[in-house]
């Protein structure tokens, strides 16, 4: 009994020192010249703007339009 007590105190310490946060690890950054960081914004403005739809986006579209009755069907409230 002993033995499995010492086992598992042994193996929840492992488990403990595994799960500790990367953060223990020193964080390298790296200087960025202003050129890059604008280049850098540009892709990130073109890439927002692509996946966000920009103006071709703004246009309603109605997916259950075929489902719906026409609007003169509809009774008013």
């Amino acid at each position: 009994m002993r033995a499995f007590s010492v086992l598992m105190a042994l193996l929840f310490a492992l488990a403990t020192l595994a799960a500790l946060p990367a953060s223990a690890q020193e964080r390298q950054t790296t200087a960025r010249s202003d050129a890059q960081k604008k280049e850098d914004k540009e892709v990130d403005d073109a890439y927002r703007n692509a996946t966000r739809g920009g103006p071709a986006a703004a246009a309603k579209v109605d997916p259950w339009s075929r489902v719906r009755p026409a609007e003169a069907d509809k009774k008013p409230k």
